[in-house]
Protein backbone atom coordinates (compact mmCIF):
# COMPACT_ATOMS: atom_id res chain seq x y z
CA UNK A 1 0.00 0.00 0.00
CA UNK A 2 1.27 3.36 -0.98
CA UNK A 3 0.24 6.89 0.02
CA UNK A 4 -2.27 7.13 -2.79
CA UNK A 5 -4.05 3.96 -1.68
CA UNK A 6 -4.16 5.26 1.94
CA UNK A 7 -5.82 8.52 0.89
CA UNK A 8 -8.38 6.65 -1.20
CA UNK A 9 -9.13 4.38 1.76
CA UNK A 10 -9.69 7.33 4.12
CA UNK A 11 -12.24 8.72 1.72
CA UNK A 12 -14.56 5.80 2.56
CA UNK A 13 -14.36 6.30 6.39
CA UNK A 14 -17.61 7.27 8.00
CA UNK A 15 -17.71 11.01 8.95
CA UNK A 16 -18.99 10.14 12.47
CA UNK A 17 -15.72 8.44 13.33
CA UNK A 18 -13.70 11.36 12.05
CA UNK A 19 -15.67 13.87 14.16
CA UNK A 20 -15.23 11.74 17.29
CA UNK A 21 -11.51 11.58 16.73
CA UNK A 22 -11.30 15.42 16.43
CA UNK A 23 -13.22 15.97 19.69
CA UNK A 24 -10.90 13.54 21.53
CA UNK A 25 -7.88 15.44 20.33
CA UNK A 26 -9.25 18.85 21.49
CA UNK A 27 -10.29 17.60 24.94
CA UNK A 28 -6.87 17.13 26.57
CA UNK A 29 -6.87 16.51 30.35
CA UNK A 30 -6.80 19.66 32.58
CA UNK A 31 -3.93 18.25 34.62
CA UNK A 32 -1.74 17.94 31.56
CA UNK A 33 -2.33 21.57 30.62
CA UNK A 34 -1.73 22.72 34.20
CA UNK A 35 1.58 20.87 34.39
CA UNK A 36 2.64 22.45 31.11
CA UNK A 37 1.84 26.00 32.26
CA UNK A 38 3.37 25.36 35.73
CA UNK A 39 6.60 24.25 34.13
CA UNK A 40 6.62 27.35 31.99
CA UNK A 41 6.04 29.57 35.06
CA UNK A 42 8.86 27.83 36.96
CA UNK A 43 11.24 28.37 34.07
CA UNK A 44 10.22 32.02 33.90
CA UNK A 45 10.90 32.42 37.66
CA UNK A 46 14.33 30.85 37.27
CA UNK A 47 15.09 33.31 34.47
CA UNK A 48 14.05 36.25 36.68
CA UNK A 49 16.25 35.11 39.59
CA UNK A 50 19.19 34.49 37.28
CA UNK A 51 18.79 37.90 35.70
CA UNK A 52 18.63 39.55 39.13
CA UNK A 53 21.81 37.81 40.33
CA UNK A 54 23.59 38.68 37.13
CA UNK A 55 22.50 42.33 37.42
CA UNK A 56 23.67 42.74 41.02
CA UNK A 57 27.00 41.11 40.25
CA UNK A 58 27.55 42.93 37.01
CA UNK A 59 30.37 45.53 37.17
CA UNK A 60 28.28 47.98 35.19
CA UNK A 61 25.32 47.85 37.55
CA UNK A 62 24.92 50.30 40.48
CA UNK A 63 26.60 49.30 43.77
CA UNK A 64 24.41 49.97 46.81
CA UNK A 65 26.32 52.03 49.40
CA UNK A 66 27.38 50.17 52.52
CA UNK A 67 26.90 51.42 56.08
CA UNK A 68 29.11 54.34 57.15
CA UNK A 69 31.46 53.16 59.91
CA UNK A 70 32.81 55.97 62.07
CA UNK A 71 36.47 55.61 63.15
CA UNK A 72 37.03 55.10 66.87
CA UNK A 73 37.38 58.27 68.91
CA UNK A 74 40.95 58.38 70.24
CA UNK A 75 41.03 62.08 71.05
CA UNK A 76 40.38 61.40 74.71
CA UNK A 77 42.40 58.77 76.57
CA UNK A 78 40.52 56.14 78.61
CA UNK A 79 39.82 56.96 82.21
CA UNK A 80 42.72 56.10 84.46
CA UNK A 81 42.38 55.47 88.15
CA UNK A 82 45.77 56.07 89.82
CA UNK A 83 46.82 53.54 92.40
CA UNK A 84 47.72 54.50 95.94
CA UNK A 85 51.24 55.89 96.19
CA UNK A 86 53.45 55.23 99.22
CA UNK A 87 56.53 57.31 100.02
CA UNK A 88 59.06 56.23 102.62
CA UNK A 89 60.51 59.31 104.31
CA UNK A 90 63.53 57.19 105.19
CA UNK A 91 64.34 57.17 101.44
CA UNK A 92 63.86 60.92 100.98
CA UNK A 93 67.06 62.98 100.74
CA UNK A 94 67.31 66.72 101.37
CA UNK A 95 70.33 68.45 99.86
CA UNK A 96 71.82 71.46 101.61
CA UNK A 97 70.78 74.55 99.71
CA UNK A 98 71.75 78.22 99.92
CA UNK A 99 68.61 79.78 98.48
CA UNK A 100 67.05 81.10 95.30
CA UNK A 101 68.85 83.34 92.86
CA UNK A 102 67.40 86.70 91.95
CA UNK A 103 64.49 86.72 89.51
CA UNK A 104 65.10 87.92 85.96
CA UNK A 105 63.18 91.02 84.87
CA UNK A 106 62.12 91.34 81.23
CA UNK A 107 61.75 94.81 79.73
CA UNK A 108 58.30 95.05 78.06
CA UNK A 109 59.78 97.44 75.48
CA UNK A 110 62.11 94.68 74.32
CA UNK A 111 60.06 91.52 74.88
CA UNK A 112 56.48 90.62 74.04
CA UNK A 113 54.52 89.60 77.13
CA UNK A 114 51.40 87.54 76.44
CA UNK A 115 49.00 86.79 79.33
CA UNK A 116 47.63 83.25 79.50
CA UNK A 117 44.34 82.50 81.22
CA UNK A 118 41.18 80.49 80.72
CA UNK A 119 41.24 78.16 77.71
CA UNK A 120 44.58 79.53 76.47
CA UNK A 121 46.12 78.60 79.83
CA UNK A 122 44.59 75.11 79.75
CA UNK A 123 45.66 74.51 76.14
CA UNK A 124 49.25 75.58 76.78
CA UNK A 125 49.95 73.55 79.92
CA UNK A 126 47.59 70.69 78.93
CA UNK A 127 46.84 69.73 82.52
CA UNK A 128 45.58 71.12 85.77
CA UNK A 129 48.40 72.45 87.93
CA UNK A 130 46.67 72.59 91.32
CA UNK A 131 48.04 69.81 93.57
CA UNK A 132 45.42 67.09 94.26
CA UNK A 133 46.50 67.16 97.92
CA UNK A 134 47.44 70.17 100.03
CA UNK A 135 48.22 70.63 103.73
CA UNK A 136 45.29 71.69 105.87
CA UNK A 137 44.75 75.41 106.27
CA UNK A 138 46.12 76.49 102.89
CA UNK A 139 43.99 78.24 100.27
CA UNK A 140 44.76 79.18 96.65
CA UNK A 141 46.00 82.63 95.69
CA UNK A 142 43.86 84.82 93.46
CA UNK A 143 46.53 84.85 90.73
CA UNK A 144 46.38 81.09 90.24
CA UNK A 145 45.51 79.68 86.81
CA UNK A 146 47.15 82.60 85.04
CA UNK A 147 50.60 82.94 83.50
CA UNK A 148 52.74 85.06 81.20
CA UNK A 149 54.47 83.94 78.04
CA UNK A 150 57.49 86.08 77.19
CA UNK A 151 58.75 86.12 73.60
CA UNK A 152 61.96 87.62 72.21
CA UNK A 153 62.10 89.74 69.06
CA UNK A 154 62.93 86.68 66.92
CA UNK A 155 59.80 84.86 68.12
CA UNK A 156 61.56 82.56 70.59
CA UNK A 157 59.67 81.85 73.81
CA UNK A 158 62.12 82.52 76.63
CA UNK A 159 59.78 82.31 79.61
CA UNK A 160 56.46 80.57 80.20
CA UNK A 161 56.22 80.22 83.96
CA UNK A 162 52.91 79.60 85.66
CA UNK A 163 53.09 80.59 89.34
CA UNK A 164 50.58 79.20 91.81
CA UNK A 165 50.40 80.04 95.51
CA UNK A 166 48.76 78.27 98.44
CA UNK A 167 49.07 80.08 101.76
CA UNK A 168 47.45 80.25 105.17
CA UNK A 169 46.20 83.82 104.67
CA UNK A 170 46.30 86.90 102.44
CA UNK A 171 46.20 90.66 102.76
CA UNK A 172 43.56 92.74 100.99
CA UNK A 173 45.82 93.23 97.98
CA UNK A 174 46.16 89.43 97.59
CA UNK A 175 49.75 89.08 98.83
CA UNK A 176 50.46 86.23 101.29
CA UNK A 177 50.11 87.12 104.94
CA UNK A 178 53.19 87.17 107.18
CA UNK A 179 53.15 85.49 110.58
CA UNK A 180 53.90 87.95 113.37
CA UNK A 181 56.13 85.62 115.32
CA UNK A 182 58.27 84.65 112.32
CA UNK A 183 57.74 87.52 109.86
CA UNK A 184 57.44 84.86 107.17
CA UNK A 185 54.63 83.36 105.12
CA UNK A 186 53.21 79.92 105.81
CA UNK A 187 52.49 77.96 102.69
CA UNK A 188 53.98 76.96 99.39
CA UNK A 189 54.42 78.21 95.84
CA UNK A 190 54.44 76.06 92.72
CA UNK A 191 55.99 77.02 89.38
CA UNK A 192 55.59 75.13 86.11
CA UNK A 193 57.17 75.62 82.68
CA UNK A 194 57.11 73.75 79.40
CA UNK A 195 60.51 75.03 78.29
CA UNK A 196 62.19 74.58 81.69
CA UNK A 197 62.96 78.26 82.32
CA UNK A 198 62.48 78.21 86.09
CA UNK A 199 64.13 80.28 88.83
CA UNK A 200 67.50 78.88 89.82
CA UNK A 201 68.43 77.69 93.29
CA UNK A 202 71.94 77.58 94.68
CA UNK A 203 73.07 74.40 96.44
CA UNK A 204 76.11 73.67 98.55
CA UNK A 205 77.13 70.74 96.36
CA UNK A 206 77.46 70.93 92.55
CA UNK A 207 74.69 69.39 90.47
CA UNK A 208 76.52 66.13 89.73
CA UNK A 209 76.93 65.46 93.47
CA UNK A 210 73.37 66.16 94.57
CA UNK A 211 71.18 63.24 95.49
CA UNK A 212 67.69 62.77 94.13
CA UNK A 213 64.63 61.09 95.63
CA UNK A 214 62.49 58.63 93.67
CA UNK A 215 58.83 59.57 94.06
CA UNK A 216 56.53 57.34 92.02
CA UNK A 217 59.26 56.80 89.41
CA UNK A 218 60.26 60.47 89.10
CA UNK A 219 63.64 61.79 90.25
CA UNK A 220 63.06 64.78 92.54
CA UNK A 221 65.83 67.06 93.77
CA UNK A 222 64.97 68.32 97.25
CA UNK A 223 66.88 71.08 99.02
CA UNK A 224 66.59 72.73 102.40
CA UNK A 225 67.93 76.13 103.40
CA UNK A 226 67.65 78.32 106.47
CA UNK A 227 66.17 81.78 105.96
CA UNK A 228 66.91 84.46 108.58
CA UNK A 229 63.73 86.10 109.86
CA UNK A 230 62.99 88.63 112.56
CA UNK A 231 62.19 88.33 115.41
CA UNK A 232 62.18 84.50 115.45
CA UNK A 233 65.62 84.22 113.96
CA UNK A 234 65.31 81.57 111.21
CA UNK A 235 62.76 79.68 109.12
CA UNK A 236 63.34 76.46 107.18
CA UNK A 237 62.70 76.75 103.44
CA UNK A 238 62.25 73.60 101.36
CA UNK A 239 62.76 73.59 97.60
CA UNK A 240 61.97 70.78 95.15
CA UNK A 241 62.63 70.43 91.41
CA UNK A 242 61.50 67.71 89.00
CA UNK A 243 60.21 67.03 85.52
CA UNK A 244 57.11 64.99 84.68
CA UNK A 245 54.33 64.92 82.11
CA UNK A 246 56.20 67.24 79.73
CA UNK A 247 56.50 70.02 82.33
CA UNK A 248 59.26 71.28 84.60
CA UNK A 249 58.17 71.92 88.19
CA UNK A 250 59.58 73.81 91.14
CA UNK A 251 57.98 73.93 94.58
CA UNK A 252 59.04 76.13 97.50
CA UNK A 253 57.57 75.79 100.99
CA UNK A 254 57.95 77.76 104.20
CA UNK A 255 56.83 76.73 107.68
CA UNK A 256 55.39 73.48 106.27
CA UNK A 257 56.29 70.05 107.67
CA UNK A 258 58.63 68.03 105.49
CA UNK A 259 56.19 65.13 105.29
CA UNK A 260 53.46 67.49 104.03
CA UNK A 261 55.80 68.94 101.40
CA UNK A 262 56.70 65.46 100.13
CA UNK A 263 53.05 64.39 100.13
CA UNK A 264 52.10 67.47 98.08
CA UNK A 265 54.85 66.72 95.55
CA UNK A 266 53.79 63.07 95.32
CA UNK A 267 50.18 64.09 94.64
CA UNK A 268 51.28 66.31 91.74
CA UNK A 269 53.42 63.58 90.22
CA UNK A 270 50.91 60.75 90.68
CA UNK A 271 47.82 62.85 89.96
CA UNK A 272 46.00 61.62 93.06
CA UNK A 273 45.39 62.69 96.64
CA UNK A 274 45.69 59.07 97.79
CA UNK A 275 49.23 59.34 99.14
CA UNK A 276 50.61 57.41 102.11
CA UNK A 277 53.72 58.64 103.96
CA UNK A 278 55.57 56.18 106.17
CA UNK A 279 58.47 56.60 108.62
Amino acid sequence: MNGKDLLMGLGHVDEVYIQAAEEKTLRKPFGTALRRYGAMAACFAVLIVAATVFYTRSPVGPTPPGPVVEPPDISQPPEFAPEEVTVDMGQVYFNDAIGPQEDIWYDPDVYTITPLSGQAYADYYQRGLTPPWLPDGLSPAKWNDTAEQITAADGTVISDIANLGFYSGYYEDGTPELYENTNAVKGLSLSASRIGALPQWDYVLPEQERQTTDIDGIAVTLGVSICPCEPAGTVEVINAEWESGGLHFQLTAQQIERTDVVKTIASIIAGTADITIIN
